[in-house]
Order: C-alpha cells, then sequence, then structure tokens
C-alpha cells in the first residue's frame, strides 16, 4: 500500500513540476495586441453611409469624401511572414475597377510597443494598380511570385498601430514618408492614419509637399468612415408567388451583395423586359429624421424597375432591425429576399 501511496504522491509531483514549467511564458502586451488586430482586420469595409449623409447634410463639396470600398483578406504568403493580407481599394462605385491592390504585413514591435504594419504597392510606378492582382482575393495563387525584395514599399512609411481603449490606432511617424513619382522632382509627405473598431475602419490619407503645404486629401482633415459590411445573398421571384400558389415564376439569382450599398440589377422575365434593381443598406444615421426623436439605425431593401426608356415604373422598400440575418419583401409582381444563410442550408427547429 505505501508503494503506491508513493507512487501516487511522484507521479503528482511530476505533474506539478510540469504545470510550473509551463508557466512564466507571459508575452509582451504587443505580441497579444497582433493577434487581436490579425482578427479584427479582415473585412469588407464601405463608406456609402458617409457619402450619403455628407451630400444630405450640405456638406460643401471640395470637402465631400468619395465613396471608398476596401477588402481585406488574410493570404498565406509564408516569406512575408505570418500575418499576411491583400488590400483591394475601390472608389466610387467601380468595385470591380481597384485603383489600388496592396499587401499589408504586421509585426510585433517590442521596442517602439506597437504593431507594425507594413504596405508593399501592386502597382505600377506610375501609380496604378496592376490588373493581374485585381480581385486576388479571389485566386490568391497570382499573389506567389511577389516577395518582400519584389514587392514595392517606402521606408519610413509602416503604419504603428496601438491599443487605445476600445479600438487600434494607426499612424505614420510624422514626417517620415517622403516619397515622390516617377518623374516628379518634388517630394511628397505622406500622413496617414486610421482606426480600427468591431465595426468600422476609419482612414485619412494627407499628402503635403515638404514645406508643409496640403497637395492631397480632405481639406477638412475628415477620414474616411468605411463601416464593416455584412455578405447577404438576394434573389428575386417574377411573379411574387406566396401563400403556397402553384404559379410559375422565374428566379432571379441569388446574387451576392453586402449590406453597405450592395447593389444589382438584371433583367426581368415579363412580356415587356424592364431593368429590376435591388439595393442593400445599413443605414447608419447621422442625423436624426424628427426633431426630439432618436432616429434608430436600419436595414433597409430597395426594390425598383425601370423601363426600356429609363423611367422608374415600381419602387418600394422595407425596413428592419439593423442586425437581422434575412429580410424580405414582396410586391406582388416580384418577392425578394436577401440572407446570410439559405433555407436550404438552415438547422431544422421546433
Amino acid at each position: 500500500m505505501n508503494l503506491i501511496l508513493r507512487a501516487i504522491i511522484l507521479v503528482g509531483l511530476a505533474t506539478l513540476s510540469g504545470q510550473v514549467f509551463a508557466q512564466g511564458q507571459d508575452t509582451t502586451p504587443t505580441e497579444r495586441d497582433i493577434m487581436v488586430l490579425a482578427e479584427m482586420l479582415p473585412g469588407v469595409y464601405d463608406s456609402e453611409e458617409q457619402v450619403y449623409f455628407e451630400n444630405r447634410t450640405n456638406v460643401r463639396k471640395e470637402a465631400r469624401n468619395v465613396r471608398m470600398n476596401s477588402k481585406i483578406v488574410k493570404v498565406d504568403l509564408p516569406a512575408f511572414g505570418k500575418y499576411v493580407f491583400y488590400v483591394q481599394d475601390s472608389i466610387e462605385n467601380k468595385l470591380d475597377e481597384p485603383n489600388r491592390v496592396r499587401l499589408y504585413t504586421l509585426s510585433a514591435d517590442n521596442k517602439e510597443k506597437v504593431v507594425r504594419m507594413r504596405m508593399y504597392y501592386l502597382d505600377s510606378a506610375e501609380g496604378k494598380a496592376k490588373k493581374k492582382y485585381w480581385n486576388a482575393n479571389l485566386n490568391p495563387t497570382v499573389l506567389n511570385d511577389l516577395t518582400p525584395t519584389t514587392a514595392r514599399f517606402t521606408e519610413g512609411c509602416d503604419v504603428l498601430w496601438r491599443r487605445e481603449a476600445g479600438q487600434f490606432h494607426g499612424a505614420i511617424k510624422p514626417g517620415a514618408c517622403i516619397w515622390s513619382r516617377k518623374g516628379e522632382k518634388t517630394k511628397r509627405v505622406a500622413d496617414y492614419q486610421a482606426q480600427l473598431t468591431n465595426n468600422a475602419l476609419w482612414v485619412r490619407e494627407l499628402t503635403f509637399d515638404t514645406k508643409g503645404k496640403q497637395i492631397a486629401g480632405n481639406p477638412d482633415g475628415v477620414f474616411h468612415k468605411m463601416n464593416r459590411a455584412r455578405d447577404f445573398m438576394c434573389q428575386a421571384d417574377i411573379p411574387g408567388v406566396s401563400g403556397g400558389r402553384d404559379i410559375p415564376f422565374k428566379r432571379n439569382g441569388p446574387f451576392p451583395m453586402t449590406d453597405q450599398g450592395g447593389q444589382v440589377k438584371f433583367m426581368s422575365n415579363e412580356k415587356e423586359p424592364r431593368e429590376i434593381n435591388i439595393l442593400l443598406r445599413n443605414v447608419d444615421w447621422q442625423v436624426n429624421n424628427e426633431t426630439g426623436a432618436f432616429t434608430r439605425d436600419v436595414l433597409v431593401l430597395y426594390v425598383f424597375a425601370k423601363d426600356k426608356d429609363g423611367k422608374t415604373t415600381d419602387s418600394a422598400y422595407s425596413f428592419t432591425e439593423p442586425t437581422v440575418k434575412r429580410t424580405g419583401l414582396n410586391l406582388g409582381w416580384t418577392l425578394v429576399m436577401c440572407y446570410q444563410e439559405s433555407n436550404r442550408d438552415g438547422k431544422p427547429e421546433f
């Protein structure tokens, strides 16, 4: 019995000693922050709501921000390190024609106590995005020819991220990022700042000459506010059959869209075909639409049709809570549904 008890005690001590050796491995706060930032950063961001309300509130035209859409996707490029992201930016409504494509890499800078983000530019010397890398988020293999020595970056232009309360704030060191375009003698100084929350990515890019005169960027220094988008699939049945009626209909879609101004258009199969438009907006109210009342955010589904002359013949919209995962609208002549999970994939429940 004593031998058995002694064996149990020895096993227990061995276990405890293993636990002791497993402790004492505290990382730096920066090494924790990089994990959080790498988890938060990927997504689709769009400033559709900011653009809409700047127009609605009559912000002076020269100070209005253009619509910006940014896709950030984690990719596997070991030569660049553990945390690598493909970034594709589009402006206005040209989502299929990116004006800028880049790679971001993250590394923990324990000396500066920041997460260092290096930006590699996948563009020509003239600053135009190389078409080869367009939509590489859908085909990451086109990035395999890149290496840290062949991809272009500018020394001094790293973005330094710091945790601030419930968000991350990133900025280039003041006066450190100096560059010039091909064939230009003028030196440019970049001032880049960003804020990342769970719901949005705020970005401000200003450019100055070496004397401090601003030559590019928002004249009032206003950030682009790009809300984090949610992916939806939308479909439209024509006509809008309901109530279990056995009536022939055509299903158009499903079409991939986001809730940040995602829009699709197609021609109907009606006797006189019309252009059908579906628009999805997660309205981020920046004013109240009634005096003395607080206007709450809503998810809005718009449907409208145009005849051959471009005249709107039918239009309607529905609205609901901004966090719902599905919404719809039945107008009789069409039934439109948008969802994050199809009924075909839903889990049966009581």
